[in-house]
């Protein structure tokens, strides 16, 4: 699952830095020999925080049958979660749904009703997501999907990707003020461009029961982050 942007909302902030001492006799940016270049950085980390959603579902003409069967499906997922310690604000079910199913050949008829409720886990640590998503399987579930993976300490790695795109910009604006023969001043304009950080779905790698925390596999990713960096020259 992709991270709310408003979390980073610092880092996707414009800045803008104008260099400007004490005396009036300070040049404007505009009339400085200046260099502007790009920085990129990247931090990498594994998603920590997983979400799925398990779909309980029946299909007939006994409404009330189905219905009952459905809650104490939902049910039993609510009780799965209680034992592996899932906090009850990290555990969301539905309203029941109740939809007519039709056939349209070789006439429009009504054959039946579905009723289903989805509940929606998000859960901390790998032992955790695969305790959940195996005990949802022994349920005999047909229906279990991952919903996304974050990165608790997101903000800090975005910082620090942030740093090293600062460090990589300077470093490529050292190098061609010495290739002209000039020396680097200070950085008159700053923008900070962005952050990426691209979500991959928890993957199953394998169906083996018995060893279940090896069969599931987060992957990693880059939290990277870019800016345009304008330094005086001497």
């Amino acid at each position: 699952m992709a991270k709310p942007a408003h979390l980073f909302a610092g880092l996707l902030a414009v800045l803008t830095l104008t260099a400007c001492g004490a005396q009036t006799t300070t040049a404007p940016a505009a009339d400085r020999d200046t260099v502007s270049v790009s920085g990129e950085g990247s931090v990498k980390a594994r998603p920590d925080v997983f979400s799925l959603v398990a779909v309980a579902r029946e299909r007939g003409d006994d409404i009330a049958a189905m219905k009952n069967t459905v809650d104490q499906q939902v049910q039993a997922m609510l009780d799965l979660a209680d034992e592996l310690d899932i906090e009850e604000k990290n555990v969301t079910a539905s309203d029941i749904q109740i939809s007519p199913e039709w056939e349209y050949q070789p006439e429009r008829k009504l054959i039946g009703h579905q009723v289903s409720r989805e509940v929606t886990f998000k859960v901390a640590g790998m032992d955790r997501y695969a305790r959940l998503a195996d005990g949802l399987a022994d349920q005999g579930l047909k229906e279990v999907r991952p919903a996304g993976s974050e990165i608790s300490n997101a903000d800090a790695l975005a910082k620090q990707a942030l740093e090293k795109a600062v460090k990589d910009a300077r470093e490529k604006a050292g190098i061609l003020a010495r290739a002209a023969g000039r020396e680097l001043g200070e950085a008159v304009v700053i923008n900070a461009q962005g952050y990426t950080m691209p979500q991959p779905m928890m993957m199953r790698a394998a169906m083996a029961k018995e060893d279940s925390m090896e069969s599931y596999r987060p992957g990693e990713q880059d939290v990277s982050a870019n800016v345009q960096i304008t330094f005086e020259l001497k």
